[in-house]
């Protein structure tokens, strides 16, 4: 962006170009990179849920398939006759019993997984961010 405009006796003139490329790339990177962090702490049986896990836009990521919100939030949802499957358009209620992931698809496998990768690597993404910001 260029900023041309004069004060009083004052000529002002600033060209933010460079600082909005590092801005652009460093939210490339860093959703890049969440993304890859979040990975390990993510539920996986066949794969389907991290293969579509997916950039949609800077700054937003997202898992699109029917079940990935319960294994977000760790709890079994069942319909109102008991069944873990819902037919399309069949509500799905919270039971109050926590999942439980298997640890062969991946050891660390957990429910909010952003928060968990963003607790490991929190500090690694600011460094990432402010690394690429300052950039000459």
């Amino acid at each position: 962006m260029r900023y041309d405009r004069t004060v009083g006796n004052v000529n002002i003139r600033l060209d933010t170009s460079r600082i909005d490329g590092n801005l652009r790339r460093a939210q490339d990177k860093l959703d890049m990179q969440v993304l890859n962090d979040m990975i390990p702490y993510m539920p996986f049986q066949q794969g389907s849920m991290v293969g579509a896990t997916n950039i949609i836009e800077p700054g937003l990521i997202e898992t699109d398939v029917s079940y990935a919100h319960y294994q977000y939030m760790g709890e079994l949802y069942l319909t109102e006759d008991g069944r873990s499957w819902a037919r399309s358009g069949e509500k799905k209620y919270p039971t109050g019993r926590p999942l439980h992931y298997d640890a062969n698809g991946h050891p660390k496998a957990t429910d909010h997984w952003f928060e968990r990768a963003k607790e490991a690597h929190g500090q690694e993404w600011v460094d990432l961010v402010k690394r690429e910001v300052g950039r000459g």
